[in-house]
């Protein structure tokens, strides 16, 4: 007789748990006790508020710089309008101002040449005029005389006399002449009362190369004729511009 062959299969052995298998690319996430791996929390997105406080610290940025700006551009036209108006009250004084005159002087080196006499003062022979030169250069007064000569000519030369401690004079008397400085002259002479020196107005004399001079010594015993001033008629005016 044959056995009969039991129904029920044998139990199947029991599963094996599944493997986890190692992926190098997928690490797994580190356990840390009290966190399972549905705890993980969000996190907040900071992109929307970073783009927020960019645009409002930009904004107040702009705002600061137009307002220096504006600040600025006040400023210089508010110096602007001080300087024009402080300006127009200054060519205002300059304007009404009253130029000051200057104190008149005989001559100087801008004024050009001084006026000794005028020709009507000098029209006869013999005639003469005392008047103050001043140098050029020095602005030196010097008292001086201009003679008209009896041939229409000028001699003016300086009353200092060279060397002499006496200003000359123009002696016209000829009696004078003859009694004080012993000299019997046919003309006016001009005289130092000091060295009792005679120059001859008519006469010229050498001081050394080319150089002659008017007024010769006829009397007396100083070293050289009285200093020339040069002189020129100018119109109706009598004007020396240099001396010797």
């Amino acid at each position: 007789m044959l056995a009969k062959l039991p129904t029920k299969p044998p139990d199947a052995p029991p599963d094996k748990p599944a493997e986890n298998k190692f992926d190098p690319f997928r690490p797994e996430m580190p356990q840390i006790p009290g966190v399972g791996p549905d705890s993980r929390q969000t996190r907040p997105s900071f992109s929307g508020i970073d783009n927020q406080l960019l645009l409002q610290i930009g904004g107040i940025a702009a705002a600061v710089v137009l307002v220096g700006a504006l600040i600025f551009w006040w400023s210089k036209s508010k110096s602007r309008g001080t300087g024009e108006s402080a300006s127009s009250d200054t060519d205002v004084t300059e304007q009404s101002a009253p130029t000051p005159s200057l104190p008149y002087s005989v001559a100087t080196i801008d004024d050009g040449p001084t006026l000794a006499a005028t020709v009507d003062e000098l029209s006869k022979p013999w005639a003469a005029k005392k008047f103050t030169f001043v140098k050029p250069v020095t602005q030196e007064n010097i008292d001086a005389m201009v003679i008209r000569l009896p041939g229409g000519g000028l001699w003016a030369f300086s009353l200092q006399g060279p060397y002499a401690r006496c200003e000359l004079e123009f002696v016209t008397d000829l009696a004078t002449i003859a009694s004080k400085y012993r000299y019997n002259a046919g003309h006016p002479m001009v005289v130092d009362p000091c060295e009792n020196t005679v120059y001859d107005p008519l006469k010229v004399a050498a001081l050394g190369g080319n150089t002659w001079v008017r007024g010769e010594i006829v009397q007396g015993s100083s070293l050289r004729p009285p200093i020339s001033i040069d002189v020129k008629v100018r119109g109706k005016s009598i004007v020396a511009d240099s001396i010797e």
